[in-house]
């Protein structure tokens, strides 16, 4: 099924990414340095509060895909894992350049991007998700609006209550397949019971998210300096209220734009291989290794506009790169939906007989 895609939810995408990189260049630049741990008070505080509010981009990811709806078809499922493989295949070729020991074992691994092996925890689960979104949504379609509310109020309890606040196994980080089903739900019973142009959701949504920021300093400033009645990390979680309630609010004033551009819809099509190539397992270490490198070689600004540089190029680089794999992937998709299409006919005529 092909959505014609909306430029403003494009654009949500694609700054979502950008927060996803800032979070992950920021923290392993920053925070492991001598020079942070030295520091007290606000500029202490500060860097933690800063990427907690670019930690909201995993559940925005899935709002999105709660809000139209994941349609699965064989040919999604293949053309998934051919977007996961080529760059796991194609990270791990990168990685040799860069001195890492050849291996057919490696090389075997990077064809199976979904196994333990192989890194991409959100990949993982939201294979998961795309497996069985029929019958997410299949329920979905028979609950009276009262039904959907409880079964939220559930995922909440089991997510937000028990997973974020008593680390039950179930869901104790937010990173794992329980919270995107939870936020997958959430994005669905928006889509179905929320009326985007009766409500006046721009003025109320930026309103909402000032005062909820505001609100989340002074609580984080107060916690780690007066209460410490949780640890510092905790407010990095994904299934805490404030991450999913302002991931909501940034979704749905998202919702409200209306523009076209060309340039983003083209751009947002390759925002998922950003995540997959710097958060390969054989790509990871080589540039967290190159980002500490460049904190002991440079004075404090040229480390910065040696990374933004980095940040930049990198960033934009891959969301064209991603357009030259396509040339690759797409007739190899093809060629096996058809594949499985002829297998699925001949399936059910042994059904039938």
């Amino acid at each position: 099924m092909n959505q014609q895609r909306q430029s403003n939810i494009e654009l949500l995408r694609l700054l979502s990414m950008f927060a996803l990189l800032f979070l992950h260049f920021y923290t392993h630049i920053l925070l492991p340095s001598e020079s942070y741990a030295e520091q007290t008070g606000f500029w202490k505080d500060f860097p933690i509060v800063l990427t907690s509010l670019t930690s909201l981009q995993v559940n925005i990811f899935i709002l999105i895909s709660g809000w139209f709806g994941i349609h699965t078809t064989p040919k999604k499922i293949i053309g998934f894992y051919l977007l996961c493989a080529f760059y796991g295949v194609f990270t791990y070729l990168l990685s040799l350049g860069f001195g890492h020991s050849f291996s057919f074992r490696d090389l075997a691994i990077s064809f199976i991007p979904f196994s333990a092996l192989g890194g991409w925890w959100f990949a993982k689960a939201y294979l998961y998700l795309l497996l069985l979104a029929p019958l997410f949504n299949k329920a979905i379609e028979y609950m009276s609006k009262r039904e959907f509310l409880y079964v939220l109020l559930v995922l909440v309890l089991i997510n937000s209550y028990f997973g974020f606040f008593f680390k039950l196994d179930i869901n104790k980080d937010g990173n794992n397949f329980m919270q995107l089903m939870y936020v997958y739900f959430i994005g669905r019973y928006l889509a179905l019971y929320l009326n985007v142009d009766k409500l006046k959701l721009r003025k109320w949504t930026s309103i909402i998210s000032v005062g909820s920021v505001a609100l989340y300093a002074a609580v984080w400033l107060l916690n780690d300096n007066y209460l410490h009645l949780v640890k510092p990390y905790t407010f990095l979680l994904r299934n805490n209220l404030w991450s999913v309630f302002n991931s909501i609010v940034i979704f749905l004033f998202f919702t409200t734009l209306r523009f076209e551009s060309k340039t983003i819809n083209w751009l947002a099509k390759g925002a998922f291989a950003v995540y997959l190539v710097h958060e390969s397992v054989w790509i990871a270490p080589i540039w967290r290794k190159c980002l500490t490198d460049i904190y002991y070689s440079y004075t404090p600004f040229l480390i910065w506009l040696v990374v933004a540089a980095i940040f930049v190029v990198y960033f934009f680089g891959v969301l064209c790169l991603d357009h030259l794999r396509v040339l690759i992937t797409n007739p190899i998709e093809e060629s096996l939906d058809e594949w499985c299409a002829k297998i699925i006919m001949h399936i059910k005529k042994l059904i039938i007989k």
